[in-house]
């Protein structure tokens, strides 16, 4: 059992204890200007954040929290006790507590457990003027009790915190900057539409009629046929409609025209004659006349446009749109950047749920939209009329394909090119140094997820190790490579400690996500006979990296991985 240590003397008011009796009790109804003006008076401070890992029988408590605490609990299956208060938890869920409050986490056993503990204290101005401030520990908050999500945006910051903790940069700008954002998003919102984050499906009349509308925007639609669809009379539908989306049908059945458009003019060498038919229209003048309407340029002219306001639905592709100079309006965020875009709050695979509100994206009016593959069809969905989506395929091609079409997409071709010289430059450094201090070593590349562990090649965290630095791969995914493009047909095996066959190597670098996870890993290196059968774990040469670093595929991360690996290699002792 933890005792969190510190001097808090707050208690929590009768309706903050109500709160936080149920997952499914209400929350006092406010306003975002509420938040807002009370974060315009407020410090906040990071004071810990930790990712706990791990499975089967676990317990944590305090009996009086020194901090404000929230409690993201990505896997977890047990009790959670409140000031006394018992609730199960059986799915993602998560809490915000006062300072003062009591609290008991006990997990089922035989269930992995996943879940992130971030201590902060809050400070508001009691006396403000031009020649000073004056500041007093907040005890109070406007967000306390059970939160509704949007669970993967919070995973996100919340890993962030961790990694500052980690880092030792809790009090830094950083620290406040996600910590502000976190209480936003656990802000509940009044002016979410009905298509958002969070929030439960929409009507099935509109859901219904949207997909229709989608599936035969290039065919006439009729709004008595929508009408008809959603069993309302036709103005009556009409009005419901533009109060859900925005705009009435017949607007968002020409914007989905039109983005489909631009995206046929962006990506292929169709006359403008066949792009009016794939998208509606019969007649190529007409459709020339709506086109250049709705855009503002003529559909001959469009592609050679420079479109700077472009939103990024996937954090790889982020990173190359900032490698080729470009700051997305908003973007999905993950590890290093020069520069930080408006956050959104977006699913990291297909199969996760779309989070964020269509709002967001209507507030930054993009003129394109980025995704990966796995994604278009939920950006389609959700946001199919706001902009142009264009579809970058993620597995058919490596990092440097990726950075070449996204640079013709935004007309930053040159800076492609550019950058690929100056990291090659890079890259025939630190291989001469590298061969200079160790010579020819080869490396095994592996992570540690909940599936299991795995080994990789060429492709996501071997790059560095094997394109950049040239270093040979263990003999199993070297067979595994033969005849493949590199970067592309192979991208990792599983593997089980103490069956290294073939997968031997002077240097093992594994990927982890946590203190607790690199703590475990370690101890068990030392005892665990399975693990110390590894040549590189026998001679002491393993190095333990950080996932969330290295898992960004994309130019700007590739370049810190590289000085990264250029450290380990020639400077760093091993971990162990």
């Amino acid at each position: 059992m933890t005792t969190i240590p510190g001097t808090a003397h707050s208690s929590m008011n009768p309706h903050t204890l109500h709160q936080q009796t149920s997952p499914n009790s209400e929350k006092e109804s406010s306003t975002r200007a509420d938040l807002d003006a009370f974060l315009n008076d407020t410090l906040i401070e990071l004071r810990q954040a930790e990712h706990i890992i791990t499975r089967g029988k676990w317990r944590w408590s305090t009996t009086e929290l020194a901090h404000h605490t929230f409690i993201y609990m990505h896997k977890f299956t047990g009790q959670l006790i409140i000031n006394g208060t018992k609730s199960h938890v059986v799915r993602k869920s998560a809490c915000l507590s006062l300072p003062g409050t009591a609290i008991e986490l006990i997990s089922d056993e035989n269930h992995d457990i996943e879940l992130y503990i971030i201590h902060f204290d809050l400070y508001r101005a009691t006396e403000k003027t031009k020649a000073r401030r004056i500041y007093e520990r907040e005890l109070s908050s406007p967000v306390t009790g059970w939160i509704q999500g949007p669970f993967y945006g919070i995973q996100r910051i919340a890993a962030q915190l961790t990694q500052l903790t980690n880092e030792g940069l809790e009090t830094g700008l950083k620290a406040q900057l996600f910590l502000t954002e976190l209480l936003h998003m656990l802000w509940p919102q009044e002016d979410q539409t009905d298509v958002g984050a969070g929030q439960d499906e929409p009507e099935q009349w509109l859901r219904s009629t949207l997909q229709y509308m989608r599936e035969n925007y290039m065919h006439e639609i009729k709004l008595e046929k929508l009408a008809e669809l959603a069993d309302m009379h036709p103005s009556y539908y009409s009005q419901l409609f533009k109060s859900r989306m925005q705009k009435n049908p017949i607007e968002y059945i020409t914007h989905l025209r039109m983005n489909r458009a631009k995206e046929l003019l962006l990506t292929s060498d169709l006359r403008i004659r066949d792009v009016a038919r794939e998208v509606g229209y019969r007649d190529e003048f007409y459709f020339s006349r709506r086109f250049r309407n709705h855009a503002g340029y003529a559909p001959t002219s469009y592609s050679k446009q420079v479109h700077r306001n472009i939103v990024s639905l996937s954090y790889p592709y982020t990173d190359h749109l900032m490698t080729l100079g470009i700051t997305p309006c908003a973007a999905q965020i993950q590890g290093h950047l020069p520069h930080m875009p408006k956050s959104l709050t977006l699913p990291f695979h297909a199969y996760e749920p779309w989070e964020q509100g269509r709002q967001a994206f209507l507030d930054v009016n993009p003129e394109l939209i980025l995704t990966k593959d796995n994604a278009a069809a939920k950006a389609m969905e959700h946001i199919g009329d706001v902009a142009p989506i264009i579809t970058i395929p993620w597995n058919q091609t490596d990092v440097f394909g990726h950075l070449h079409q996204i640079a013709s997409i935004v007309d930053r071709t040159q800076a492609a090119t550019d950058w690929l010289d100056r990291h090659e430059r890079k890259a025939e450094r630190a291989r001469k140094k590298i061969k200079e201090f160790v010579g020819d070593i080869t490396v095994a590349v592996g992570t540690l997820t909940p599936k299991g562990p795995r080994m990789y090649s060429h492709r996501n965290f071997g790059h560095v190790f094997y394109r950049t630095l040239q270093l040979a791969a263990p003999q199993r995914i070297q067979t595994e490579l033969a005849g493949k493009s590199p970067g592309v047909g192979f991208n990792w095996l599983p593997f089980t400690p103490g069956e290294w066959d073939g997968l031997e190597a002077d240097v093992l670098v594994l990927a982890i996500n946590s203190m607790h996870e690199k703590a475990t890993l370690l101890k068990e290196m030392a005892s665990n006979p399975l693990w110390n059968s590894h040549p590189a774990v026998k001679n002491g040469r393993v190095h333990l990296i950080d996932w969330n670093s290295w898992v960004v595929y994309a130019p700007y991360s590739i370049n810190i991985q590289l000085d990264e690996a250029l450290s380990m290699l020639t400077n760093k002792p091993s971990l162990l």
